[in-house]
C-alpha cells in the first residue's frame, strides 16, 4: 500500500471556471504589452522624423500668394475695363498696376475681348483663374464711377472686399437716364450726324424718324434674346424698307444718304480701330477678334440693306437735292452729337460742357486734316487730337475722366460709316467701287488708330518718375506735395482723373504714398 506524498506536493482538482478567467487575465495583460511597445515604437519613430514639436501642433494651413478676395476684384475690373472701352493693353497695365498696389507682384494677366486670365504662381507650383467679359458697353456713368474707383486707389488702399463691393454696385445701378430721353437722344445723335455728312433741309425729318425706330429696335433687342442676336440684320432691313420706301418723305428723293446717319450706333468704327490698334501695339489674338468681329458685323448691316432692297425691288437713283444747309450747319451737328450721346449714354452730370469741347477740338482737328492732305490727313490728326484734349479735360475740377470724354469724340469720326457703304455696294454688283471704299476703310481705320497711339504716347509714359509729353509742356496748375496730394484732391471737391497708366508721374508719387502709409 503506497504512502501518499508530501502535502504540499498533492495536486488538488480546480473548478474549469477558474482556469478560463486566468486565460483571459493573461491575454489581457498580453495585449497592453503588445500595445504599449507599438506606442512607444510609434512615437520615436515620428519623433526622429517630424520633430517633436508635431506631435501637439498641427501643421498651418497652406495660404495661396494672392488672397481670393484680391483675384476677385482683379477679375471683375478686368471685365469692367474691357467693356468701358479700354484696349486690352491698356487693361493689363491696369491691372499690373492693381495688383502691385496691393503687394502682389506674383499674377500674371493675359486679357482678351471676350474674357481676363489670371496665373498666380509660386514655389508651389500655378493657378489659373479667368471670367468672361460683358456683351455690352457700360454706360458714360458707370464707366466714371469705375475710374473714380480706380482714382481712389491711387489715394487709399481699401480691402479688396471693400472694392469689389463698389464695383458690383457700380454694374448692378439702374440707368439715371429715362426711356424717352434716351430715344430722344438717339433722334439728337442721328440729327447731328446727319448734319455732319449731308447736311439737307429734306432730310431731317428723315434721320429724326430713323433715329427713333433704330433706339426703340435695341431697347427692344434688350428684352428679346433672338432680337438682340439679328440686330444688325433686323435695323439694316427696317431703316432700308422705310428710307427706300417713302424716298421722298423721309429722304427729299436721296433715301441712301440716310443709312449711314439712322445705323451710326450700330456701326462697329470704335472695335474696328481699337482692333487695329491692339494688332499694332502686338496683340494679335486681341486685335485679330476685334477686326474680324467689326468686319463681321458690317457684313451684318449690309444683308440688312440687302434684304430691304430685294424686297423693294428696282429703285430709281437719288434726285439731286439743291438744300444745303450751310457751313454752320455741321458745327451744329457737332453740338447734336455732344447732347445726344450724353442722353443715350448717360453721360455723368456736369459732363456736357467737356464733352463738347472736346468733341468741338476733334472736329477741328479732322476738318483741318481734310483741307490740307484729305480724309487719311483727318481721320489721323482728328485721332491725334482727341486723347490729349480728353487729358487735358480731366484736370479740372467736375471734370469727367479721360475715357468718358475721349469715347464720344472717338465714336464721332465713324469709321466704319464709309466700310457700311462698301459692303453695300459689294452686294448691289458694284464691285469694283465696293472694293475701292472698303480698301479706303482700312487705311481710315489704320490712320485713327495710329493717331490714337501717338496721342496716347504724349500723355503718358512708362519710366516712373519722367512726366508725359502734355504735362511738360502744360503741367498741372493743382500740384501738390506727395504728403499732402490726397488731402488736397478730397478738399477739392473729388476731382477724378479717370488715368491708371502704371509708371506716370502722378501714379508714382502716390503709390509712394500709398506705401509710406501703410508701411507707417
Amino acid at each position: 500500500m503506497s504512502r501518499p506524498g508530501p502535502r504540499h506536493l498533492r495536486s488538488r482538482p480546480r473548478p474549469a471556471g477558474a482556469s478560463v478567467a486566468a486565460v483571459g487575465k493573461r491575454l489581457t495583460y498580453t495585449a497592453k504589452r503588445a500595445g504599449g511597445v507599438f506606442d512607444d515604437w510609434l512615437v520615436r519613430r515620428v519623433v526622429n522624423r517630424a520633430g517633436a514639436h508635431e506631435l501637439h501642433d498641427p501643421p498651418p494651413p497652406e495660404e495661396p500668394p494672392v488672397s481670393a478676395d484680391l483675384l476677385n476684384l482683379l477679375r471683375l475690373l478686368g471685365v469692367m475695363l474691357i467693356g468701358s472701352g479700354e484696349t486690352t493693353g491698356r487693361v493689363q497695365e491696369i491691372l499690373d498696376d492693381t495688383a502691385r498696389r496691393y503687394g502682389a507682384n506674383e499674377v500674371q494677366f493675359f486679357v482678351l475681348p471676350t474674357g481676363v486670365f489670371v496665373r498666380v504662381e509660386d514655389s508651389r507650383g500655378s493657378a489659373v483663374d479667368l471670367q468672361a467679359a460683358f456683351t455690352d458697353t457700360l454706360r458714360l456713368d458707370q464707366i466714371a464711377a469705375l475710374y473714380r474707383v480706380l482714382d481712389n486707389l491711387k489715394h487709399e488702399l481699401p480691402s479688396p472686399v471693400e472694392v469689389t463691393e463698389q464695383l458690383e454696385d457700380i454694374i448692378a445701378s439702374k440707368r439715371p437716364t429715362a426711356v424717352w430721353l434716351m430715344l430722344l437722344g438717339n433722334m439728337v445723335l442721328t440729327v447731328g450726324l446727319g448734319l455732319m455728312l449731308n447736311p439737307t433741309v429734306h432730310a431731317l425729318a428723315g434721320y429724326a424718324v430713323l433715329g427713333l425706330v433704330v433706339q426703340l429696335l435695341i431697347l427692344l433687342a434688350d428684352r428679346i434674346p433672338l432680337l438682340s442676336l439679328a440686330l444688325p440684320v433686323t435695323a439694316g432691313a427696317v431703316v432700308t424698307l422705310l428710307a427706300f420706301g417713302f424716298p421722298h418723305a423721309l429722304g427729299g428723293g436721296q433715301p441712301s444718304e440716310l443709312l449711314i446717319p439712322a445705323v451710326a450706333s450700330l456701326l462697329p468704327g470704335a472695335m474696328l480701330t481699337n482692333g487695329a490698334i491692339e494688332l499694332a501695339t502686338g496683340s494679335m489674338v486681341a486685335g485679330s477678334s476685334r477686326t474680324i468681329a467689326g468686319l463681321n458685323k458690317l457684313l451684318l448691316l449690309a444683308f440688312g440693306i440687302y434684304i430691304g432692297l430685294q424686297f423693294l425691288g428696282p429703285q430709281p437713283p437719288d434726285v439731286a437735292d439743291t438744300s444745303q444747309l450751310g457751313w454752320w450747319a455741321p458745327l451744329l451737328g457737332v453740338l447734336l452729337i455732344g447732347f445726344g450721346h450724353s442722353w443715350r449714354s448717360s453721360a455723368p452730370p456736369k459732363s456736357l460742357f467737356w464733352l463738347l469741347l472736346v468733341l468741338y477740338a476733334t472736329y477741328a482737328a479732322q476738318r483741318f486734316g481734310i483741307q490740307t492732305g484729305g480724309a487719311l490727313l483727318g481721320a489721323f490728326l482728328g485721332g491725334l487730337t482727341a486723347v490729349p484734349t480728353a487729358y487735358l479735360v480731366q484736370r479740372n475740377r467736375n471734370a469727367p475722366p479721360t475715357q468718358v470724354a475721349f469715347l464720344p469724340a472717338f465714336w464721332m469720326l465713324v469709321p466704319g460709316g464709309m466700310g457700311l457703304t462698301a459692303v453695300s455696294e459689294l452686294v448691289t454688283s458694284k464691285g469694283g467701287n465696293g472694293l475701292q471704299v472698303l480698301v479706303n476703310v482700312l487705311l481710315s481705320v489704320l490712320a485713327i488708330a495710329l493717331g490714337v497711339l501717338v496721342g496716347s504716347g504724349l500723355t503718358n509714359t512708362r519710366k516712373p518718375g519722367a512726366a508725359s509729353m502734355v504735362d511738360w509742356l502744360l503741367p498741372p496748375a493743382d500740384q501738390h506735395p506727395a504728403g499732402q496730394h490726397a488731402t488736397g484732391q478730397r478738399a477739392e471737391g473729388q476731382r477724378t482723373t479717370g488715368r491708371s497708366e502704371p509708371g506716370s508721374t502722378s501714379q508714382s508719387n502716390q503709390c509712394g504714398t500709398s506705401e509710406s502709409a501703410n508701411s507707417s
